[in-house]
């Protein structure tokens, strides 16, 4: 899903984060910058994979699957998913 919000740039770290402090923001983005790309790679993998859970989490388990497969691909992406989405398990 793309934000829609205006985003705030702090420390020229490309982050979109408005309740976050620049100095907070920054020491953030300098721990993340100091993993190696490997353990960079498996915290965004597990970000990636606690964001498909919520979303999956949101949608109603007495649907079709291919309905559920839909919804998620539509809440995930913001957009209508191809007819492939339909053969989708669910998570």
């Amino acid at each position: 899903m793309v934000s829609k919000a205006e985003p705030d740039r702090y420390a020229d770290t490309g982050f979109s984060v408005k309740d976050t402090s620049p100095e907070i923001n920054a020491m953030i983005f300098r721990h993340a910058m100091s993993l190696t790309p490997g353990e960079r790679f498996v915290m965004g993998m597990g970000l990636f994979a606690t964001a498909r859970a919520l979303v999956w989490s949101g949608i109603p388990r007495d649907l079709p699957e291919s309905e559920r497969g839909r919804a998620f691909y539509e809440r995930f992406y913001g957009e209508p998913g191809p007819d492939v989405v339909a053969n989708w398990q669910s998570a």
